[in-house]
This record gives structure tokens, sequence and C-alpha cells, in this order.
């Protein structure tokens, strides 16, 4: 089944077009990156995705639902890591991650647990009582990701996933990942970090001034680097 796709997606800010008529289809289990460098539509391509900007045409889909006509139905099925995840920062990292998960629907005794599973995935666990306006970036993303997580949601989408993160972290995440679409969850991220996207992605796409221009399966031979 196709768990995200979109249909001549575009996105216009006054004369300038951010996102140009995108055609993407990924599957169920399936984890795939989009490349690009910044300023190539990504993250505003995202957001459509997410039901944060409304499209100037075209549609999107997530799990068959139109993320505009029936955007609850969409967004239960979404776990959403964004670019700067520096929201509620009056909140230690324990708070959000209860909130995240009694927002979504969990009673607290679950989300408890949940989160005691979660934090087996990162180290953090002696930093999650302290604020989170106290965090390093990569622990903020760290968090950021585990929120996302928290329900375990059918598909699972992340806006640059590696920023502030060191190199046992990245892996970490990376892994992570794999595991997660192994389970039978769709993971999509955005980056422009190409070596990350060909270790852990199984298919990616290439954006490039609003427009895919590239897609394959990961470690075809395509030399990637000449299509940005």
């Amino acid at each position: 089944m196709v768990a995200i796709e979109t249909k001549n997606l575009k996105k216009t800010f006054g004369k300038y077009t951010a996102v140009d008529a995108v055609n993407l289809s990924i599957n169920d289990g399936e984890i795939y990156a989009l490349i690009g460098e910044n300023g190539a539509g990504k993250t505003t391509l995202i957001k459509m995705l997410v039901g944060l900007l409304i499209p100037s045409s075209g549609n999107s889909f997530i799990s068959g639902h139109d993320v505009m006509k029936k955007p609850l139905l969409a967004k239960q099925e979404i776990g959403y890591v964004p670019d700067d995840p520096s929201a509620y920062e009056y909140l230690t990292g324990l708070e959000f991650l209860m909130l995240t998960g009694r927002l979504r629907g969990m009673k607290g005794t679950e989300a408890k647990k949940r989160i005691e599973e979660l934090l087996t995935i990162f180290p953090i666990s002696d930093i999650v009582p302290t604020s989170l306006a106290q965090y390093s970036r990569g622990n903020k993303q760290k968090i950021a990701v585990l929120a996302a997580l928290i329900t375990q949601p059918k598909i699972l989408i992340i806006d640059e996933p590696i920023v502030g993160l060191d190199p046992s972290s990245i892996d970490i995440l990376g892994k992570t990942l794999v595991k997660y679409a192994e389970s039978g969850h769709t993971v999509f991220f955005v980056t422009h970090i190409m070596s990350f996207a060909q270790k852990f992605a199984k298919r990616v796409g290439v954006m490039k001034n609003g427009k895919i221009v590239h897609q394959s399966q990961v470690n075809q031979g395509v030399e990637l680097e000449t299509l940005l």
C-alpha cells in the first residue's frame, strides 16, 4: 500500500515557486530519503505533507487520506520531527514526552511505559528531568525523535534527522530507522547529508529548485552529487 503520495503538489510564495508540481509515491515499510541543498524546497514539501502549509495546487495523501480534506485522519498516521525542534522549552524532557503521548490519546500509564522503552534508544535518561531549554541541539533532536515515535505511528517524517548529532548518535538513529521500517512502518526524511541517506535509506530522490529531478534505489551506481 502507498503510505505517502503527492500529485502535482505545488507551493508558491508570490512569484517564487518553492515546490513545483512534485509527484511522489512512498510505500509501506520503505525508508525514502529526499536529498537536496538548502533552499531546494524540501522543508516546504514536508510542511505540506504534515498539514502545516496549504498547497497552491495539487494534492497530498497520507495512507490514502487527503491531507487538506481529511487532516485529522492524515495526522493520526504521522510522527513528525521538524527542522527546528525547539518548542515547549519550559518543560523537562520527560514532561514533553508525556505531554506528547497524552495529546496523541495515550493513557498516563501507557505513555510512561512507552517512554521507558524509548529511553533505551538514546542514553539520555540522566537529562530528561531537566528543562529542554538547557539541552544541546543534539539532545533536542533526540527528544524530538523519541516524541515522534511515542505512539508508534505508521509513518515517520523527519526534516534533517541528524542535525546536532555526534557520529555515535547518528549511527544509533540510522539503525533505529531501519528497525522501524522493518517492522512495517514507513520512514521519510529529507537531508542535505548524502552519506546518511545512502547508508540507511532504501530509496532516494534528489530535489533541486523545487522539483524532484531523480529517484532510484540506493546503491545503483548513480553519482547523486552530480544531480544537485
